[in-house]
Formats: C-alpha cells, structure tokens, sequence
C-alpha cells in the first residue's frame, strides 16, 4: 500500500517561496525520486513533488507543482547540524537536474551552499593589534571560561604546563610595574605570541558551528601554539582557496579528531598538523640546517602509517615559539628534505611549516600577530588531484 503524502504546509510558511525552481513537475509525476521513505508533497494537497523523500538529500531545493504552481522548498540545513561531506549544487532554471538519486547524494541549491559556505570559512583577522593591558588579559581569561566552564589558573606552572594561563599571569605580574611598556625579552615575545594566537582563533573561528570542539581540543593542551597552529593552517590554506573540513568527535563534548582539505565530491586529502618541538624555546636542542633537515626526514617517515599512496595528505610541521631568523633555517631544510626524500613518499602532497609571529608595533605594550605558513609541494606526488597549496607571498605573515 503506497502511505499517503504528507503535504508540508509549515515548510512554506517557515521557508521563502523561490521565484524560479530547480524542479518544475510534469504531469502531475513526483519531479524527483530518491531513496528514503517519506514522500514531499505540496500544499495544495494535490501533487507529490519528491517520491523517496529523505530530508537530508534534499537542502533548499525548489519544486513548482504542476496542479497550482506553487512553489514549495525542502528546509536547509537545520542550525547546529554537520554538513554533509559531498553534495550536489542545483541552480535554480537548470534545465536536467537529476530526477533520481542514490541514498548518497546530497542536493543543495547554490543558496544554502553560499550560506554554508560562509559558516565554514575563518574570518580573516591577521596583524590585528594587541595591546596587553589589564582589560584585554581579562578579555582572554573570560571568553576562554565561557568555552571551558573553568578560569585560567592564576599561578601556573611553565610555558609548557599550560601556555595560555602562563601568558596571562606573566603579562599581569608585568603590568604591576607602571613603567613596563617594552615587548622586546624572549620570554615577552612567546607569551605574546601565545596571547595572539588564541584571540585569532576565536577572531577567526567563532563563527563556526564546531567552535565549541575546536576550543575543547585546543583547551586540552592548554593552548598552546602547536594546539592553536591546527587552527591557523586551516586559515591559511582556506585563503588559499581550499575547503577545510573538520572531523569531531561523538559525544557531549566532542573535540576535532582531524582536519581534510575536500578537493573534489569524493576526493578529500588528510591535513595532519604535528608538534615539532625539538627546537622550541626556552629549552630546545640547537637548531642547526643538518639537525633540523634529519627531524624533518624522521617526522616524514613518522607519519607513514596515515599519510601513504592509499591514503595521500599533507604534513605541516609546528615548530611552536622558535626565533625568527630560524625561520629561514626550517624552510630551506624542509625544501631539501621533501627534494631528496619526496620519492619515498609519494602519498604526501607537501611538507610544510607554520610559525607564529609578533612584532612590536612601536607603540607601548603594542604588538601584531600573524602566522607565516610555507607549504613545499613534493613533486613526486602523483596521487589523485593537488592542492591549492599558494605560494610564500600567499602566506607572508606580519609585513
């Protein structure tokens, strides 16, 4: 027995009514037959528009009746819900959309994409000032409480035990002598670095529906750079002009597993951000060219297991609070490690690093922010479709 259509007045009233269609029904035939059990009518009671309707194949898309002409829209995507991993994007007018579908294909109009696609993409917040003053450490603690449930602890241990609470205490006991204006110590600069990068990932981030587990996994590790440096790549390579998907966890309180770059409906590429802290103040090993090319070589080979021909990605290395002019140091090793060693792992796109940067801005207690992000393609790398991995100019951190 065929179960009657249930006629969807409320999406009418909760949805616009789309002057052009994606689907125009002829002859009273259901305009697209899917794979699920529920059926889409319209509300003149008159007309079923999608036999096999299941909610989740269907994100905004516009059918006409052919009895009345009205035109009914299944709902987008309900707020707070994932995306789906690949979809299909209808316009409005086409004229063959496709009138069946497998339970695993996902129609959506090009506006629900647009307005999704919005979510998803980080705001572009680099160099933004930060002043330290009591007002923006406050500012921290607080919005980093609302996420956690839980205040910075005043008195923490190191750098290393939790950075953020560290960065706050430091600055606070700084600002107790009225004439401290100067950022210029070593121990300055990494807290502010620190401070930097947690308020652009919020700056960047906020937005998203998975803010919540991105401030979970980075709470986890006390925010420290390389927690936040997941976040900042992310950024970088969606400027670029890549789609960034975040896997999280299940749960109440799920944090992100791991990061994709989606290149195509059924082509993605793992994204894998290692903490490469061999080097990293205040008490790292020297960082010479012939060290850290050999840590690279052995970071590339570590990431074998999840990162191979089958399974091909990218790695970007955290180096975390290293001294600038190493900078150079890292990038030239990376370049000779992925050109003498590319071979051996053809799976990986490209090897690349991600440093967290501040400058004084020359006013007191005034610093800026930025990551330089430098991906280095391997050109042995022959598996599926490439990256949009930019160049040095694309990433260039603080002017």
């Amino acid at each position: 027995m065929v179960p009657e259509p249930v006629f969807l007045a409320l999406a009418e009233a909760l949805y616009p009514v789309a002057l052009t269609p994606h689907y125009t029904q002829v002859e009273g035939a259901p305009a697209v037959i899917g794979e699920g059990f529920g059926l889409f009518g319209c509300g003149c009671g008159k007309s079923l528009l999608i036999a096999g309707y299941e909610p989740r194949n269907f994100v905004g898309i516009a059918i006409q009746c052919a009895v009345c002409g009205r035109i009914s829209e299944t709902p987008g995507l309900a707020p707070g819900a994932a995306p789906p991993p690949a979809v299909t994007v209808i316009e409005r007018g086409a004229q063959h959309p496709p009138s069946s579908i497998t339970a695993n294909t996902v129609l959506i109009s090009r506006e629900e994409m647009n307005r999704l696609a919005d979510l998803y993409v980080p705001r572009l917040s680099d160099n933004n000032p930060h002043v330290i003053s009591i007002a923006l450490l406050d500012e921290v603690d607080a919005r980093q409480r609302n996420w956690t449930g839980e205040s910075l602890e005043p008195s923490p241990g190191g750098y290393k035990d939790h950075a953020l609470a560290w960065a706050v205490a430091h600055f606070r006991q700084c600002l107790l002598d009225p004439d401290w204006t100067s950022i210029t110590l070593d121990v300055d600069l990494v807290a502010a670095a620190v401070i930097g990068a947690f308020r652009d990932m919020v700056a960047s981030w906020a937005h998203h529906p998975l803010f919540g587990a991105m401030m979970g996994t980075a709470a986890a590790q006390g925010f420290s750079l390389h927690a936040m440096a997941m976040f900042g790549t992310a950024k970088a390579l969606a400027a670029a002009g890549n789609q960034i998907g975040f896997v999280p966890t299940q749960g109440d309180r799920p944090r992100i597993a791991s990061m994709r770059v989606v290149l195509a409906a059924e082509d993605q590429m793992s994204l894998a951000v290692t903490r490469f802290d061999r080097f990293e103040w205040p008490d790292g090993a020297e960082a010479t060219p012939q060290s850290v090319r050999a840590a690279i070589i052995d970071a590339m080979g570590s990431v074998q297991g999840s990162i191979n021909r089958l399974r091909p990605g990218m790695l970007i290395l955290s180096p975390g609070a290293v001294a600038g002019r190493l900078e150079g140091v890292f990038v030239d090793a990376i370049v000779e490690a992925v050109a003498t060693h590319g071979k051996r792992h053809r799976g990986l796109a490209a090897v690349g690093a991600i440093f967290p940067k501040v400058a004084p801005s020359g006013k007191p207690r005034e610093v800026r922010f930025g990551y330089s992000f430098y991906p280095v393609p391997n050109r042995n790398h022959s598996i599926g479709r490439s990256v949009r991995i930019g160049s040095r100019a694309d990433f260039k951190g603080i002017d």
